[in-house]
């Protein structure tokens, strides 16, 4: 999370001192309270015990509250405060720790405790949230009621938020919309860099052969409904089972995802029949017994552990090398705190990797983990989207053609088998990328449908296949600079002119186009993206 220097203190990261003064100059020059982006593994602990370490030596009376809705984070935080400033003036008001310091300066507390209470913490300064995407916006909940007080009490507070994922299932992107909490982000680094840099262990997938199906499973809370999800995860139970321990053998701890306690108990029997221990954590699960299972899956003597509605947040259990995934989920910021729990560096088991073993979907619904964005605002934003895999605009899912550049989405098609393997990538650097070698090059009219403009239509051809690509010649709007600039890009130097203003200028000006020599195409996803044109003078 930080670097200890040789005289044992600790120091930040760079990124995390970046973190830091970019919040304050946010806070300088901006009204409303910001976030900080960041991922699992970026340490946000610091970069808080940072900012109240700051805060207090510009003014030493300030009074400051880290709220948030987990005792172990509370714990955490508290702890690295002290690992950063020994001195601290810090304290903790929390019923399940059973401390209840309420007079403290810097007070770490859950929001299950304190809730009621604004009124008596008194006068503060500055609020710290951390995991602020699990404060909703209605007021009617212990988060509205707690800033409701606090904005009564403490007219002039500020308030920052700390998160690796910065929106909500139900209301989209927290720093979005008119009853929005937050309102900018102050600072973002991204999960790819702390792979890069390593500071998080990249995450692997493999074809798994199965796939939960989700098909007619209705919505509940925006989310599957979980009585209706767990008889098609029951289905998959065993031969799940069966796959997960033969591709785990050489993996240390595996961390499991449930929708259900009776899925959970499921699972947990079937790896149990198989020689293997495997203990079951709910939201019921005692702190005790809890922090017994996670000691025990640190030290080595526990294999697995099957999660039901907890362990996506404040838990640190670095040996976890293999994530197995029996939970579907549209929540995409859940799946990002699931897969993350494998995500922690782990140097003395010798950890390499993590594998994700992706039986609910979560690469096929949400598409490669760092690249995951935040839904749409419930009822006040589009639809639910997709992009298009040609000029990469973001569509509402029901639409056909796409307007920009009339790439024409091929019809959906039937899942011929109920289970089926996922082969996409768990992060997008892990996309296959190939060269493929160009015999001809075609170039022709693609109709487009519902009185959209037509496209020219270029068609690479291979000794295997073909690879089209549309581009959006003399159409309105901003997609006529993505034709000028592709045409710019791939005409012949001896050709100067303009670019042409019609589709049909283009196709009888098409002799100024250079001969391309070879593609270079990603297959990422459904569709095959051309990610680059190479011509035979560069070649």
């Amino acid at each position: 999370m930080a670097v200890h220097a040789a005289d044992g203190k600790l120091r930040l990261r760079d990124y995390q001192e970046n973190a830091v003064n970019q919040t304050w100059d946010w806070l300088c020059n901006n009204d409303g309270a910001p976030i900080i982006e960041a991922p699992v593994g970026a340490g946000k602990s610091v970069i808080m015990a940072e900012i109240m370490r700051q805060a207090c030596a510009d003014a030493p009376d300030t009074r400051i509250l880290m709220v948030t809705h987990s005792s172990e984070l509370v714990q955490q935080n508290h702890d690295k405060l002290k690992a950063l400033w020994p001195d601290a003036p810090a304290g903790i008001y929390s019923a399940a720790l059973k401390r209840k310091e309420i007079n403290a300066q810097i007070l770490f507390c859950t929001i299950q405790s304190v809730y009621r209470l604004a009124y008596k913490i008194g006068r503060v300064h500055l609020i710290l949230v951390d995991e602020a995407h699990t404060i909703g916006r209605k007021e009617k909940t212990m988060w509205g009621r707690f800033l409701t007080d606090m904005r009564i009490v403490n007219h002039d507070h500020r308030m920052v938020g700390l998160t690796g994922t910065p929106w909500r299932l139900d209301t989209g992107s927290l720093v979005e919309g008119d009853d929005r909490l937050f309102h900018g982000i102050s600072y973002r680094i991204r999960m790819l860099e702390l792979i890069e840099r390593g500071y998080l262990c990249p995450v692997v997938s493999q074809p798994t052969g199965l796939h939960v199906d989700t098909d007619g499973v209705r919505r509940t809370a925006g989310d599957f409904n979980q009585g209706q999800l767990s008889g098609r995860v029951d289905d998959v139970i065993e031969a799940a089972v069966e796959d997960f321990i033969i591709r785990g053998r050489d993996r240390r701890a595996w961390m499991i995802f449930a929708p259900t306690i009776g899925n959970a108990q499921h699972i947990r029997d079937a790896v149990e029949a198989r020689g293997i221990g495997c203990a079951i954590v709910t939201a019921d699960t005692s702190s005790d017994e809890r922090d017994t299972i996670l000691s025990a899956m640190r030290a080595g003597t526990l294999r697995s552990a099957v999660s039901v509605g907890t362990l996506t947040t404040g838990i640190d259990v670095p040996p976890v090398d293999m994530v197995v995934a029996l939970r579907p989920t549209l929540s995409s910021a859940l799946v990002i705190q699931m897969i993350g729990r494998g995500m922690r560096l782990s140097p003395e088991t010798g950890k390499a990797d993590c594998l994700l073993c992706d039986y609910a979907g979560w690469l096929m619904q949400h598409g490669p983990v760092d690249l995951i964005e935040p839904p749409p605002r419930k009822g006040s934003g589009p639809p639910p989207t997709k992009q298009c895999p040609e000029c990469e605009t973001r569509l509402p899912i029901h639409i056909m053609d796409c307007p920009t550049c009339g790439y024409a989405f091929p019809p959906p098609e039937k899942e011929p088998e109920r289970l089926r393997a996922s082969e996409l990538p768990a992060l997008s650097t892990q996309a296959e990328a190939k060269s493929v070698k160009v015999i001809a090059v075609t170039y022709s009219r693609h109709k487009s449908r519902k009185g959209k403009a037509d496209t020219l239509r270029v068609t690479y051809k291979s000794m295997m296949s073909d690879f089209s690509k549309w581009v959006p010649i003399g159409h309105d709007g901003p997609a006529q600079f993505m034709g000028k600039k592709w045409w710019a890009e791939n005409r012949s130097p001896e050709f100067t002119g303009p670019a042409p203003y019609t589709l049909d200028d283009a196709l009888e000006r098409t002799h100024e186009l250079r001969q391309p020599s070879e593609i270079i195409v990603r297959m990422a996803g459904k569709y095959p993206e051309i990610v680059e044109v190479r011509h035979h003078e560069h070649a």
